[in-house]
């Protein structure tokens, strides 16, 4: 197994007035945007909810780390819009920001779509 070692860096993403058709779909939308895999298990994700909650893992090619969490929720007085946070955890600047950068991109393609 890995040591678990403290991710000194962290970028937290605001996400906002997102239509998806499901919360599973924006975390399917979100993990093709960043490359990066759920570790969260499908069964604890499973069903008819209002909020989500997901952690997903990513290794650069140069072998860097990334942790990102998932929090988003659908706000039935905004239009059953979603809003959330993602909140990135490296150990290095460039692959927090680059992933948040994906992120952002990735959010503005699903909102002009």
């Amino acid at each position: 197994t890995m040591p678990c070692v403290p991710l000194p860096w962290r970028l937290v993403q605001t996400l906002s007035n997102i239509l998806s058709s499901t919360l599973q779909a924006y975390l399917k939308h979100i993990m093709n945007s960043t490359n990066m895999a759920c570790l969260t298990p499908e069964g604890a994700m499973s069903g008819d909810c209002s909020f989500l909650s997901a952690n997903l893992y990513a290794r650069s090619l140069f072998g860097e780390d990334a942790l990102a969490n998932l929090s988003i929720e659908v706000d039935s007085e905004d239009n059953n819009t979603i809003k959330g946070h993602v909140r990135i955890r490296s150990k290095t600047q460039g692959i927090a920001l680059s992933l948040g950068d994906r992120i952002t991109l990735g959010r503005s393609l699903l909102i002009s779509t």
